[in-house]
């Protein structure tokens, strides 16, 4: 079962982050990598940088997307992404992000799952300023805060009354911010086999997560008919998956560039997820 939550959650809030194009198919891959820990005084001493303003395709002001997650045939569980206005940072307004997963049905007898993950969304940066992570999975719970400083381009982690200060690459993604930073890139003007990733700064790691364009498909869910992008993202084998290639996402090819549908061929078994539901209201206006 933990590889279930954990393909769910590496499909819906990290995979379709894409960024940085590459130029071919046999890009080499970058190891995940510890950033330098410092103190919280070295951390407050670092000197304030530019922030970036960047040229959005999608900022909703309020969204939800709901999916089913399939284990074989069998309705395991569900999983939603929110986006509403989110609180302001010396200024800069945020999308508040949430993605919650549960599991339904007979799996919650056996393993109950009651996942939170939260972003607040620089709107103007497409960088997050603060990220949530409250995990209940069977009898493991997790819960931990990262504050980010973008301006000095470092994170304080706090879990367990703890601390921890690290630096990190410029702008660097959480799990949930990359969903809506992917959603921002001329993914259209990349040419199929063209490889493209993001630094994500995911348990005190930096990992750039990676993925393949490899066609374009009409695909039909229960949340309606959407012609798609076709990705591979290069996952880690051994653990979760056999290959590489057992992961596929199919993404709206439209403004909204939603994740309509990922298939994940298991070291056991397979989970599909399904867009079911998509509701929004008009999109905010960018603030300058």
């Amino acid at each position: 079962m933990r590889m279930l939550t954990s393909t769910l959650w590496l499909a819906v809030a990290v995979l379709p982050a894409l960024t940085s194009v590459q130029s071919g198919p046999t890009a080499a891959a970058v190891r995940p990598w510890r950033p330098a820990v410092i103190s919280a005084d070295s951390a407050a001493a670092l000197p304030h940088l530019p922030l970036r303003a960047v040229d959005a395709f999608w900022l909703p002001h309020q969204e939800e997307l709901v999916y089913t997650v399939r284990y074989g045939f069998i309705a395991a569980g569900e999983a939603r992404l929110s986006t509403q206005p989110g609180p302001s940072y010396g200024g800069r307004p945020t999308m508040q992000v949430v993605g919650t997963g549960r599991t339904t049905g007979a799996f919650d007898w056996v393993f109950k799952v009651r996942d939170h993950y939260e972003s607040h969304v620089d709107k103007s940066g497409l960088f997050p300023h603060r990220f949530i992570r409250k995990v209940k999975e069977g009898g493991y719970q997790m819960d931990r805060e990262i504050v980010f400083d973008p301006s000095r381009r470092s994170a304080c982690t706090q879990e367990k009354g703890e601390e921890r200060f690290q630096v990190l690459p410029d702008y660097c993604q959480d799990l949930v911010s990359a969903f809506h930073y992917a959603r921002n890139l001329p993914l259209d003007s990349l040419v199929m086999g063209g490889i493209v990733e993001i630094p994500t700064f995911v348990d005190g790691k930096v990992h750039h997560v990676r993925a393949r364009k490899i066609g374009e498909k009409q695909v039909d869910v229960k949340a309606g008919s959407f012609q798609c992008w076709v990705f591979q993202p290069l996952v880690k084998k051994g653990r979760i998956w056999k290959d590489e290639e057992d992961l596929t996402l199919y993404v709206s090819a439209d403004a909204h560039r939603m994740p309509v549908l990922v298939k994940s061929n298991l070291l056991v078994g397979s989970v599909r997820l399904e867009l079911i539901e998509h509701h929004v209201t008009p999109t905010a206006p960018i603030p300058q």
